[in-house]
């Protein structure tokens, strides 16, 4: 057999795969974001899934395995993806030949005003194949859309599981921090019971007026009205982590509840370098980035598929069994029966539907390559932002807690010589109240540098 015949089989059977194979669009480079991020490079660099173990508290990482178990969101994607993963084995076995079994009874009882009639009886069993030839790739381009829309599928889950991730973290830590906001209130609010108690003696005694006593019952009660609003926030936190997880209101409060460990009570020392100590490709193997890439991979493959379209299509069906006009016959092999129908159809003309419905797939491919680009772009943004938060929230950190330790220092002198008659009581009071406010600022603090280490590690995608 020559080459020629030998290549015209080989087509036949095998076809060509038209429209354009993906590359990967060039409008942003690994390069260009590289230097953008100021990142280190740094092959052994890799990021730990598993992060936020670094922050030491177990019922944390609990919370977060039970919420990426039986969190609802997660198991919606989970469907997702194995939908889209059995659409890709439906898409895959499109263009083979396939195979039937069938039988039946045909019973004709023509009409007398016909010319030639005769009447017709048998019974027919036997296996129907057909194969319609994927020559121009229609059929490999419908299963390559297939197996992107799959990997989006997967990387959808994946960003649904980080973006659960973050937000159970975020909620625990704005629940541990009006916890100790409570803490704080409790704890100056009971100082401030003591002061009353001391100015109504002095105001008895009539070292104090009315109205400087009047002050100091208000303190109090402004004090006791910040209560309910806390005690709301502790409840509606603790409601969003049971359904986050999968559960009902107050199914996790033996979790919840505050313990002496409130990670809020003390800063996480994060080293500033790993900021910028990642892998390059990180934004290429975001969630989000890698679903609108493989989008952009699956739209492409259309253009193929409506490219084929436009050339003819081959077919074959036959039938391979049996037929007798009397059923006992049937098995006989006299009854053997058999047929061949190749088909072919060429388009002629639809109007230029065909030609449009290219145009439109090259059209929707740009899009999504504009979407790929934007996601990138927003990818690094966001990292960029992470970086900038993590860095600043540690700083200011800082600098809260110096004034939180030179406030103390102030109100344990300001205290005592309130006590000893030496400074006037609206001074000891604007002394408490800013040391309230600074012990409120560190634990406000400390959970924004948490929660901006939440943001980084969402950013990055992990």
């Amino acid at each position: 057999m020559n080459k020629k015949a030998l290549s015209f089989i080989s087509l036949f059977l095998f076809g060509c795969t038209l429209g354009p194979d993906y590359k990967r669009p060039d409008t942003v480079s690994d390069q260009e974001i590289k230097d953008s991020l100021s990142i280190i490079e740094n092959n052994d660099t890799s990021i730990d899934a598993n992060w936020y173990q670094a922050f030491g508290d177990q019922r944390l990482n609990s919370l977060i395995e039970q919420s990426l178990t039986d969190s609802p969101n997660v198991k919606i994607a989970l469907e997702k993806l194995r939908q889209a993963r059995l659409n890709l084995d439906i898409q895959g076995v499109q263009y083979y030949p396939t195979l039937d079994l069938s039988a039946g009874y045909t019973k004709v009882n023509p009409s007398k005003n016909t010319t030639f009639a005769f009447k017709e009886s048998y019974y027919q069993a036997g296996l129907d194949v057909s194969w319609e030839l994927d020559i121009w790739g229609a059929g490999r381009r419908a299963t390559e859309n297939a197996r992107a829309l799959a990997e989006a599928a997967a990387a959808d889950l994946d960003n649904v599981r980080i973006s659960l991730k973050a937000e159970v973290i975020n909620n625990y830590i704005s629940l541990r921090q009006a916890q100790e906001q409570l803490r704080l209130l409790y704890k100056t609010l009971n100082l401030q019971k003591k002061i009353t108690l001391l100015a109504k003696d002095k105001a008895d005694s009539g070292l104090i007026s009315q109205s400087d006593l009047s002050q100091i019952q208000y303190s109090e009660e402004t004090i006791k009205s910040q209560i309910p609003d806390l005690e709301t926030a502790v409840s509606t936190y603790k409601n969003n982590l049971t359904l986050l997880s999968g559960k009902l209101p107050e199914q996790l409060n033996s979790l919840l509840d505050d313990t002496s460990n409130n990670i809020i009570r003390k800063a996480y020392r994060y080293d500033l370098k790993a900021l910028y100590e990642i892998p390059a490709g990180t934004i290429r193997v975001r969630p989000d980035v890698r679903q609108a890439e493989q989008n952009l991979i699956a739209q492409n493959a259309l253009i193929g598929k409506a490219t084929a379209a436009l050339y003819p299509n081959i077919s074959l069906n036959a039938l391979f069994g049996f037929q007798a006009d009397h059923l006992p016959k049937l098995p006989n092999h006299k009854s053997d029966t058999f047929s061949l129908t190749p088909g072919l159809t060429l388009p002629l003309f639809h109007w230029g539907a065909l030609m449009n419905q290219v145009k439109l797939e090259k059209s929707a491919t740009q899009q999504a390559s504009y979407v790929y680009q934007e996601t990138v772009l927003n990818a690094a943004t966001e990292i960029k932002n992470a970086m900038i938060s993590v860095s600043r929230q540690a700083e200011k950190n800082a600098a809260t807690r110096q004034a939180l330790s030179k406030m103390e220092d102030i109100s344990a002198l300001t205290l005592a010589q309130y006590e000893s008659g030496l400074i006037s009581l609206s001074q000891t009071l604007s002394v408490l109240q800013n040391l309230t406010k600074a012990q409120t600022d560190l634990a406000a603090g400390n959970g924004a540098v948490y929660q901006a280490i939440v943001g980084f590690y969402k950013a990055l995608g992990v």
